[in-house]
């Protein structure tokens, strides 16, 4: 008895056989129900084809992606050279419709100067080739407010302006050999003009910033140069212009020259107001 026991025990214990979990993939025909593929596969084998065909379509993705124009998509995908043209073209795009705002403008306030001249004006001179700037014509009005302006500012233009002067050592515009003698025959401004007889060079009075350079219809030009102390000089009617707007001068530095048998004007002003250049400048 006690030697059955033991062998019933023993049989207990052997391990039993265990039948691997098996998995099949049937393609059946449903109107003959025949079986027309199968693919048996264990539970290992499921697992290295899903990983398989998984990687087979990472692969093939990164290759359409790496050889075809479909790369150019991908943020940070474009070649050095390609990104930086589309980077100048934005910019240069950007820039011209800034200058374009800029001209647009302009145009906009020389029509409404235009608009503002007396219908009388523009008939007068449509028939003539060469317009003449019918702003500038002061009436008897303007002329008694800058005879009444200059006497309540006589002690600011005479005063001030020399103070703010002080320091100073202003050039002449013009070589040696010329002088700066005629008054200009403006009304309320106290330049000086001077003609020459062949080419001569106009310089900068002092140091100072180019802010303007305007060519008039009939070809001569006019500088206007910003000094330090709230001084401004102006060059106009010069023939050649050899500075543009933003261009940095010194004292005696040539910005232009005068055209033969040509007539250059000079203004001299402080804060807005008009100096007489002889007060400051040895003419």
């Amino acid at each position: 008895m006690k030697v059955d026991d033991k062998k019933k025990k023993r049989k207990n214990k052997a391990p039993g056989y265990k039948n691997p979990a098996r998995f099949r993939l049937d393609f059946i025909k449903e109107n003959t129900l025949n079986t027309l593929w199968s693919v048996r596969m264990t539970r290992t084998r499921v697992w290295i084809v899903s990983l398989a065909s998984l990687a087979a379509i990472l692969a093939l993705l990164w290759t359409v992606v790496a050889f075809t124009p479909l790369r150019q998509l991908l943020p940070g995908a474009l070649k050095g050279d390609l990104r930086a043209r589309y980077v100048d073209t934005s910019l240069r795009l950007d820039s011209l419709e800034h200058a374009a705002n800029l001209n647009q403008a302009y145009l906009e306030n020389i029509r409404r100067v235009f608009e503002d001249v007396p219908t009388e004006n523009r008939e007068s001179a449509a028939p003539s080739v060469h317009v003449t700037d019918s702003l500038l014509a002061a009436s008897e009005a303007e002329m008694q407010f800058v005879r009444s302006y200059e006497e309540e500012e006589r002690f600011n233009i005479s005063v001030l302006a020399p103070i703010a002067a002080e320091g100073m050592v202003f050039s002449s515009p013009l070589p040696s050999a010329m002088s700066l003698s005629d008054i200009v025959p403006t009304i309320g401004i106290k330049g000086v003009t001077a003609t020459a007889n062949s080419v001569a060079p106009v310089s900068a009075v002092y140091r100072g910033t180019v802010i303007s350079v305007a060519t008039g219809a009939d070809g001569l030009s006019t500088v206007t140069v910003q000094h330090p102390n709230d001084f401004l000089s102006v060059y106009q009617g010069l023939g050649d212009v050899f500075v543009e707007k933003g261009s940095k001068v010194e004292a005696a530095r040539r910005i232009g020259s005068i055209p033969a048998h040509g007539r250059v004007v000079f203004e001299l002003w402080h804060k807005g107001s008009p100096l007489d250049p002889a007060e400051f400048i040895a003419i």
